[in-house]
C-alpha cells in the first residue's frame, strides 16, 4: 500500500500526467527499493482502481480521466462503449450486412421470415481493435431514421446516439463471452477473454428495436453504474 500511495501521489501531482507511460518495472522497483513482487502487487491494485492500465508489450499507462466533467455512467441511454473502456477511442471502422430472416430474429422482433441487418462498429486505439459493437435490427428501423449506411458519420451517429431517441428503456446484461476470439473478422488487442455486454432496446410499444452486442477485451474493460436507494428508484 505504501508503493500504491507513492505512485498515486506522483500521478496526482502530475509527475505522471494522464496518458503518460510509467517507467519500467525494473526502474520503479529500483527507485522504490522494493522487490518486483511488491511492485507488481501495487500496480495490480492501481489497475483494479482504474488509475493505470497495462498494454501488452508496451507497459503501464496512466488512465485519462474526466474528473472535471459532471460524470454519468452506463445508466444513460446511449452507447456504453466509450464509458466501458480504459483506453481512448481514436478511430472507428464500420460495415453492415443484409441477412435473410431467421428463427431467432423473427422471435425477438415479433416478425415472420423478415430480412434483418447486422451493423458492425470496430473501435480502435491507434492500430489496435479495442471493442466491437454488433447491432441486429430490421431495415425499417434504419429507413425510419433516414440513415445512409454508406456514410460513416451517419452510421456511427445512428448507433451511438440517434437510435436511443426512440428507446424507452433498455436491458443491459454483462458477462464473460463464450465466443472464441479467433472467430471474429478482426483481431482484438491482446487479451485472455472478452467481456460481452448484451443490450436489448425497447420502444414505447414494448417491442424490441434492436439488440446490441458489445465485445471488449477484459484487460481494457472498466465501467461505472450510478446506483441509488431503492425508495428513490421506486418514487
Amino acid at each position: 500500500m505504501q508503493i500504491y500511495n507513492q505512485i498515486l501521489k506522483m500521478i496526482k501531482q502530475m509527475q505522471f500526467p494522464p496518458g503518460s507511460k510509467l517507467p519500467s518495472e525494473e526502474v520503479l522497483s529500483s527507485e522504490f527499493n522494493v522487490s518486483r513482487v511488491t511492485l507488481r502487487t501495487a500496480l495490480s491494485l492501481l489497475k483494479e482502481d482504474g488509475v493505470i492500465q497495462s498494454i501488452h508489450g508496451q507497459g503501464h499507462f496512466v488512465v485519462q480521466t474526466n474528473e472535471d466533467i459532471d460524470y454519468q455512467g452506463i445508466e444513460v441511454l446511449e452507447s456504453p462503449v466509450s464509458k466501458s473502456l480504459n483506453l481512448k477511442i481514436t478511430d472507428r471502422e464500420v460495415y453492415y450486412h443484409d441477412n435473410k430472416g431467421s428463427e431467432f430474429t423473427d422471435k425477438i422482433f415479433g416478425v415472420n421470415d423478415a430480412n434483418y441487418l447486422t451493423l458492425n462498429i470496430w473501435y480502435k486505439n491507434q492500430d489496435q481493435n479495442i471493442a466491437n459493437n454488433l447491432s441486429i435490427l430490421l431495415p425499417e428501423t434504419v429507413k425510419e431514421f433516414g440513415v445512409d449506411l454508406s456514410n460513416k458519420d451517419q452510421f456511427v451517429q445512428f448507433l451511438e446516439k440517434d437510435i436511443y431517441k426512440k428507446v424507452v428503456n433498455s436491458r443491459l446484461t454483462i458477462t464473460i463471452s463464450d465466443r472464441p476470439i479467433n472467430t471474429f473478422k478482426r483481431k482484438f488487442a491482446p487479451t485472455h477473454s472478452l467481456i460481452l455486454m448484451t443490450e436489448d432496446l425497447y420502444g414505447a410499444n414494448g417491442l424490441m428495436i434492436a439488440q446490441n452486442k458489445y465485445y471488449i477485451p477484459s484487460t481494457l474493460f472498466r465501467t461505472t453504474l450510478m446506483r441509488y436507494p431503492g425508495e428513490l428508484v421506486r418514487n
